[in-house]
């Protein structure tokens, strides 16, 4: 049982570390656009990115599938800052949004790239890595749900309280991200 703690609790502490913000950074633009009553939306959209991440995770540690970290801890913000600008485009009138299912394969791929950003780790592992991975994954799940449910929070107070437009919300989230994007992008840029 203590394993299972200390999975559970790296996973969610991976995701909240203020050392490496890329997981925070992605969720909170990932939610940007939503509100409470999109709460299902939100919960399957954060599923499927742990899935993603769980699939590139999986497939690294077990040695199926090899991507130098170099490229990995360079996609990774930009994962974040696609994400970012798509969102930015999409808050100018008449601009068409992906379908749901869009949405999800999207949102599903970057699951995948950011996955592969810890698996070195897991494949340093001795034992069996399966259970140590769900275990992991759970962690990450819930770190992840605890920071949209924070997210909508201080948007729902953003956007009914001090009465900020769902654009200006939008907008604004975007563009502090990509402000904290550019740094990382050049501290990992391959080339």
């Amino acid at each position: 049982m203590s394993d299972f703690w200390l999975y559970l609790n790296l996973g969610f502490n991976h995701v909240l570390d203020w050392g490496g913000p890329d997981h925070l950074l992605f969720l909170v633009v990932l939610v940007s656009v939503y509100e409470f009553t999109d709460w299902k939306k939100v919960v399957g959209l954060v599923t499927t990115f742990t899935l993603g991440h769980m699939i590139s995770l999986v497939a690294a540690t077990f040695g199926w599938v090899t991507v130098s970290p170099t490229a990995v801890e360079f996609l990774i913000p930009v994962t974040i800052l696609a994400t970012a600008i798509y969102h930015l485009l999409n808050t100018r009138k008449g601009a068409k949004e992906l379908s749901v299912y869009g949405t999800y394969l999207m949102t599903l791929f970057f699951g995948l790239i950011h996955g592969l950003g810890f698996a070195n780790f897991f494949r340093s592992l001795d034992e069996s890595a399966a259970l140590p991975l769900f275990e992991f994954a759970l962690g990450i799940e819930l770190a992840q749900l605890v920071i949209v449910l924070i997210a909508l929070i201080v948007g729902f107070v953003a956007k009914n309280i001090l009465k900020a437009s769902a654009r200006d919300w939008t907008i604004a989230l975007c563009c502090i991200a990509i402000g904290l994007l550019l740094p990382m992008l050049a501290d990992t840029w391959p080339f």
